[in-house]
């Protein structure tokens, strides 16, 4: 059986699942199976273009996401992303069609040039947000915050004991399955059931973060499960992800409660205790680790011979290639940062700028770059600029205020809201890991729409609260004014 036919399989199986999931009306089951599929990527299909599970629910649900939209629109967050998609439409109209980005290398697939990147970004964003209005909408119906949780997990657990199956069987599950991504099969990194090394330890870095915020409400056997995920995220031996648990663990000591930050620094710990076992029992696989991690973290190993630069030049070099190459662009061309270079884009230009070294000579002017910048403010000023990076962060900050709100406020009224404080607790926390983990590494999945979904349900609640407080000081003030009023006439 060639690839294709095994992508046109999996798609199939995908989307009837997905139907029948939604026909059934079995929402909690496919929320499941799309969080689930996050971090089990074998139904991310790659025919035209990546169409992961969650984004074939937001095509699907496109119809009742339009008329669903009403109830959202007039929140502040969902208000700040129309708004910047408004935006990336016009920048798409400008440099997809009218003034389109030039394409150095002559040779790339229409899907891959400026009017296609803008047409393939601009419905992928689109599904996206239909996405994100499903997972709003049940749950703000199903109370479902904890659920998914569990499906994240799971699927982080699945994908991280592929890894140790690949490590020890030199079997690569996910090729097996797929037939994608074969050049992978010799590189002694394990990659579980994603696409790529990175994929699996950012998958099992959210594990590890929603074991640590969830314990014994994700499951009873989270501890077994933690160690899995830790163990499946070192033996990608992947530097962003290890820069991502860091994050993680920082972000836990700052925001979370003491008794957090005795888990988070605990996780730190056996970390470092499985890295230390490592060395001894399995000292050429840890030679080979501590190599691939060199040549990431230390910029001379691929910028030998290469004189230093400016400052922004420095940070740059110190980045991926398609950050460093974008970035680069952006400081030489800044009207750009300012205003954007539109939908997914920014990867033309950028092809002109990749760092000398080692990248230089991988990424070719023959061959250039497809992919946008993986930090999350970068893609945000990459795409729309000083504008679309401002609404990303009013998005973030008002989704933060409601959930801490509705966080105390369950936690004062005592079960009076009809959701648990344990749903808001854990909903806050998931809000703030998934906020810090897109500013260093977005995912290539729809994932940040749970996130966002989260955020504005929050919203919405807090909203209506806070409306019922006002109507009902409003009516107990209405009386009083009334009896003076008869007072007085009388």
């Amino acid at each position: 059986m060639n690839n294709d036919s095994k992508q046109l399989i999996l798609l199939g199986i995908a989307t009837i699942i997905v139907i029948f999931l939604m026909w059934t009306k079995r929402h909690r089951l496919l929320l499941s199976f799309v969080c689930f599929s996050f971090f089990v990527q074998i139904f991310d299909t790659a025919l035209l273009t990546n169409l992961p599970v969650g984004r074939i629910v937001g095509v699907l649900y496109l119809p009742q996401a339009a008329l669903q939209l009403r109830n959202w629109i007039k929140l502040i967050p969902v208000k700040a992303w129309v708004i910047n998609y408004g935006w990336l439409l016009i920048l798409g109209l400008f440099f997809g069609f009218i003034w389109p980005w030039p394409d150095s290398t002559y040779n790339r697939p229409f899907t891959l040039t400026a009017p296609g990147k803008t047409i393939v970004y601009s419905i992928r964003l689109l599904t996206d947000f239909s996405l994100a209005i499903y997972f709003a909408e049940q749950i703000f119906q199903i109370r479902s915050i904890m659920w998914i949780g569990r499906a994240m997990v799971a699927g982080a657990t699945t994908s991280a004991l592929a890894g140790l199956f690949q490590i020890f069987t030199k079997i690569d599950l996910y090729y097996l399955i797929t037939g994608l991504g074969e050049q992978l099969l010799n590189l002694g990194r394990a990659r579980g059931l994603v696409g790529e090394p990175r994929a699996l330890g950012l998958s099992c870095t959210y594990g590890i973060m929603i074991l640590l915020i969830g314990r014994n409400k994700i499951s009873t056997i989270w501890l077994i499960l933690l160690f899995i995920n830790l163990t499946g995220l070192l033996i990608t031996y992947s530097a962003s992800s290890m820069v991502l648990f860091a994050v993680g663990i920082v972000v836990g000591w700052l925001f979370f409660s003491r008794h957090e930050r005795l888990f988070a620094i605990g996780a730190a710990l056996a970390a470092t205790l499985i890295v230390f076992l490592a060395s001894i029992l399995a000292s050429d696989q840890f030679k080979f680790a501590i190599e691939t991690l060199s040549l990431r973290f230390d910029p001379d190993l691929k910028l030998a011979g290469i004189p230093p630069g400016t400052f922004g030049q420095e940070i740059a070099y110190r980045l991926d290639v398609f950050d460093a190459s974008a970035l680069l662009f952006l400081l030489d061309q800044p009207l750009y940062a300012l205003i954007g270079t539109g939908p997914g884009l920014v990867s033309l230009p950028a092809s002109e700028y990749v760092p000398p070294g080692l990248y230089s000579l991988i990424w070719t002017p023959e061959l250039g770059i497809n992919s946008p910048p993986f930090h999350g403010p970068l893609l945000e000023i990459s795409n729309s600029g000083v504008l679309g990076l401002g609404l990303w962060i009013t998005q973030v900050i008002s989704c933060w205020v409601a959930l801490r709100f509705l966080y105390h406020y369950s936690e004062k009224s005592s079960g009076n809201l009809d959701w648990r404080m344990d749903d808001w607790k854990f909903g806050y926390a998931l809000f703030l890991i998934g906020s810090a983990f897109y500013l260093v590494q977005v995912s290539y999945t729809p994932l940040w729409c749970v996130f966002l979904s989260i955020g504005w349900v929050a919203v919405k609640i807090r909203d209506e609260i806070l409306l019922g407080r006002a109507i009902d000081a409003h009516q107990r003030a209405r009386p009083n004014r009334i009896d003076i009023f008869s007072k007085h006439q009388s």
